[in-house]
């Protein structure tokens, strides 16, 4: 696997990270992105599962940063596969970014 460039685009929760990913994505050239624990490409998912869904703060939190094992796996593997050149990693943290 070639070595991947990552971006990142930091901001509060609620603040329109998602909404504006699509175009930073779009003027970069970056054909992936990470949001909310979810692998997401051309507006589709890859793998993943939103942290959107999770019933608690806490569990959404982990679902985000991929604590839990078998999500990030299923993840990393999705990357391997796709072996991009470019991600766009979303966050609220530099720290969260970093963790992800």
């Amino acid at each position: 696997m070639k070595s991947v460039r990552v971006f990142a685009l930091v901001g509060e929760s609620g603040s329109g990270k998602s909404h504006r990913a699509a175009e930073i994505a779009y003027e970069y050239g970056i054909k992936y992105i990470v949001d909310d624990g979810l692998l997401i490409s051309d507006t589709k998912k890859v793998a993943g599962s939103s942290a959107k869904r999770e019933k608690t703060k806490v569990m959404a939190v982990k679902r985000a940063i991929f604590f839990v094992e078998d999500h990030r796996l299923e993840v990393a593997n999705a990357i391997k596969r796709e072996n991009p050149e470019k991600i766009l990693v979303i966050g609220t943290s530099l720290k969260m970014i970093n963790k992800i």
